[in-house]
């Protein structure tokens, strides 16, 4: 942090009161950062099979799944502060993704959740099934610095940098976990390949509990089929919409 960054920073923590010292992840959920990724110039993975119009993008499949979850949060949890990250197919870098998590103000005595969606590829046209991934535990990220809202800042200054990380990484294995149970639920066809921990950008950087899902293999015919219908696409994102509930 640079010696101008450092000062805002003390100036901010002596016009703020610093609350008692709790887990700032334990309060309740008030904002949830949907994250479709890819988009724009960045379609993601990509496929072509007879049952499709041609070639289908992640980029426009996430997307519409994100909006899917948007749309039920907003009327099973009204009072939910939802946020995505793009609303429609525009590039947005993993930087500023992530910016978007972190400087989102939070109402007072609450704890935000950040949802990224994919779906996967691989060569091998065997693979299947939905995994859910978290940012590696021994990957320290940065909480306090010139660009953390004011408001943010009394959850986080009672406590050091070693004690934030490790209370971030017990949230996000519970987030984790609760994610691939309700998804193993919803959705009971797909292979659950499990909890895995990842050494990816946008989980490091966006500094609040986070989990990236991939929710099937487009580069499978038969996944592809069912990732292509309208109607599976609204019953996973009835399964993300209550893993995010389960998580409050």
């Amino acid at each position: 942090m640079n010696r101008g960054a450092l000062i805002v920073l003390i100036l901010l923590l002596t016009l703020c009161p610093v609350s008692a010292k709790q887990d700032p992840f334990s309060y309740p959920m008030s904002t949830v950062i949907l994250d479709a990724g890819h988009g724009g110039r960045d379609p993601g993975a990509s496929a072509s099979y007879s049952f499709t119009d041609g070639v289908v993008n992640e980029s426009d499949l996430v997307l519409d799944i994100t909006k899917r979850v948007f749309a039920l949060l907003s009327i099973e949890q009204p009072s939910l502060n939802l946020v995505m990250t793009r609303l429609d197919d525009t590039y947005i870098s993993l930087a500023e993704r992530s910016k978007i998590a972190y400087t989102t103000a939070l109402a007072p005595q609450s704890s935000p959740l950040f949802v990224s969606i994919h779906i996967n590829s691989a060569q091998s046209r065997e693979a299947t099934g939905f995994e859910v991934l978290t940012k590696r535990q021994e990957k320290r990220v940065t909480f306090l610095d010139e660009h953390t809202p004011i408001q943010n800042i009394p959850l986080f200054a009672p406590f050091s940098a070693l004690e934030l990380n490790r209370l971030l990484n017990q949230r996000n294995l519970f987030v984790a976990k609760t994610f691939e149970d309700v998804l193993s639920s919803g959705m009971n066809t797909s292979r659950n390949r499990g909890i895995k921990e990842r050494d990816l950008y946008v989980l490091n950087a966006s500094r609040i509990p986070s989990v990236l899902l991939e929710l099937g293999f487009l580069s499978n015919e038969d996944e592809a089929r069912n990732i292509t219908s309208p109607a599976w696409r609204q019953q996973v994102a009835f399964a993300i919409a209550k893993a995010v509930i389960s998580c409050m």
